[in-house]
């Protein structure tokens, strides 16, 4: 459990909106004070959350759960947060911080979003 959560304060202490990393792919996408992350939902040992692959290093796992005012869409249209299924490939609209638990969490998201494959 250690080396999770040390791995997953590395890859979000490791970047910032300052650096680029143009040889990493589906990790997260700053704009407008606004971070974006890409991944499929999963559950994974009775949490369901969004795994984050193809980092470059290792796969990650994130919990997370929508704001007061967050929504959810699919082909444009809004949703339900339990239409989400499993597989389902998410981008993810969150500000940038993770809480320090287990699984670690995505704070203070806004949008969540079902993309094609």
């Amino acid at each position: 459990m250690k080396n999770l959560l040390f791995a997953a304060l590395s890859l979000v202490s490791g970047f910032s909106k300052d650096q680029e990393h143009s040889d990493i792919k589906n990790l997260e996408i700053q704009k407008n004070n606004e971070f974006i992350i890409s991944g499929e939902y999963a559950k994974v040992n009775n949490f369901y959350g969004i795994n984050v692959t193809n980092t470059g290093t290792e796969d990650y796992f994130y919990s997370f759960s929508l704001d007061d005012f967050g929504k959810v869409y699919k082909s444009g249209h809004e949703i339900t947060f339990n239409d989400l299924r499993e597989g389902d490939k998410l981008k993810i609209t969150y500000d940038g911080s993770v809480s320090l638990v287990y699984p670690p969490k995505l704070n203070h998201v806004t949008k969540v979003e079902v993309v094609d494959n």
